[in-house]
């Protein structure tokens, strides 16, 4: 990546990136939330645009040759507009002064002015600004918002995409992988403006439905539930303390826990199961290193 632009702000920085899309230019922009937390603070120089390596030679002279670009003159440019005579004490003033009268507020101290009749009030003109500021600033929020793209990736060039990778603005937020090459997305990687994975939807069996859900906070593994059955009550459900499993539990038909274990320092210590089919919880077992049974005994009925 180098960088082929500075940009004096945000919006700026967009407009660049606009004009190296059209010419099929991937940029990206930098620096954009530092503005955003500076505030009314100067940044500039800060927000930047950078491209790959192959593209930065012809991104500096796109760029290049839209900075030497000339401006068409408008219509206020010229000079000469308004006609003047000269007087013969070499002042100007406009020729059309026929008919004109003097304000009679003009000499008056600021405390006696009277008001005028005609033309909007303070109040009016202040509300009309506001209104303009807050038109002006959805337009600009609008105009900004960022785009979604895509970017695939093949990692093992058979054509067929292994993952693709879902933006918006420049911001990663999905990733949707085909782990079996089968054209079929069956993981799907959701990620937080940090770049922390929050969400990981699987289809462990390939069978067209992602039943496993985890989550995560901060980086870190929280839980975990498994539908199997496509009934959106869930199986098998995980919690975890600081990423480390603590409990996984299982469930039958109708809701109720059948199978519950217990881990300590990411092993299986103990648990509790549902030996008859009952719907309740009546042997108590403890594991070894291994996790093979040590004990199990019999709970007393609830």
């Amino acid at each position: 990546m180098q960088i082929v632009y500075h940009a004096a702000h945000s919006a700026d920085a967009q407009l660049v990136h606009g004009l190296l899309a059209q010419e099929g230019i991937r940029a990206f922009v930098f620096g954009a939330a530092l503005e955003a937390g500076a505030g009314l603070l100067p940044v500039g120089g800060a927000v930047r645009l950078e491209v790959a390596d192959q593209d930065a030679e012809r991104a500096r002279q796109i760029i290049e040759a839209w900075q030497e670009t000339e401006i068409p003159p408008g219509p206020d440019d010229d000079e000469g507009d308004r006609p003047t005579d000269e007087l013969d004490d070499g002042d100007e003033t406009p020729a059309d002064t026929a008919g004109y009268v003097e304000d009679a507020n003009l000499y008056r101290p600021i405390g006696q002015r009277k008001p005028r009749r005609h033309g909007a009030g303070a109040g009016v003109i202040v509300l009309c600004l506001a209104i303009g500021a807050a038109l002006g600033a959805t337009a600009t929020a609008f105009a900004l918002r960022p785009g979604v793209s895509e970017q695939p990736a093949d990692y093992d060039a058979d054509g067929i995409a292994d993952e693709r990778l879902i933006f918006e603005g420049q911001t990663l937020v999905r990733i949707e992988a085909d782990r079996n090459t089968d054209s079929q997305t069956d993981q799907v990687s959701h990620y937080d403006p940090r770049g922390l994975v929050t969400e990981v939807e699987e289809d462990q069996d390939f069978n067209g439905v992602r039943e496993t859900v985890t989550t995560f906070r901060d980086g870190q593994f929280t839980g975990l539930t498994t539908d199997y059955s496509g009934d959106g009550a869930p199986e098998r459900q995980q919690t975890a303390l600081r990423g480390v499993l603590r409990t996984e539990e299982w469930f039958d038909p109708q809701g109720r826990v059948i199978k519950r274990d217990h881990w300590t320092g990411g092993r299986l210590t103990s648990g509790e199961i549902d030996s008859d089919g009952d719907g309740a919880l009546d042997t108590q077992r403890q594991y070894d290193e291994r996790h093979e049974v040590r004990t199990a005994r019999r709970l007393p009925a609830p």
